[in-house]
């Protein structure tokens, strides 16, 4: 197994301290996915590949489909990865939804790794260009 996302959706779950807001799908939402908010105010995927007007907002705690509600922790520690290194920094992706320990086309960290499956959510852009 290597670094990535918890692909189980009952193992997402925001721990003490996290702060969760509520937004609704524009597209098809996994658990543990990284999401952003876009510019017609829907939350999708992270792909900093395609980053065009979009701003992460932290990680889905459920699947959700286009129109539905989503919980996102916006701020503080979620239990959502595999095989996290403490003290890692962990960025959004080319892949969508996906984190990663490097930057991707845009260099927009996320988070913070507390443990092998905790995420400390802290979004932050380096570079928005």
């Amino acid at each position: 197994m290597s670094f990535g996302r918890d692909t189980t959706a009952a193992n997402i779950k925001p721990l003490e301290g996290a702060i969760v807001r509520r937004f609704t799908a524009g597209t098809t939402i996994a658990a543990g996915e990284i999401v952003v908010m876009m510019a017609d105010g829907y939350v999708d995927p992270a792909n900093t590949a395609a980053f065009t007007g979009a701003v992460v907002l932290g990680i889905a705690l459920q699947a959700a489909l286009v129109g539905e509600r989503v919980d996102v922790v916006t701020f503080g520690p979620v239990q959502c990865l595999l095989e996290g290194t403490p003290a890692n920094l962990v960025y959004a992706s080319d892949t969508a939804g996906e984190p990663a320990e490097s930057v991707g086309t845009k260099d927009v960290l996320v988070g913070i790794t507390e443990s092998a499956t905790v995420l400390f959510v802290r979004p932050e852009f380096i570079d928005r260009s």
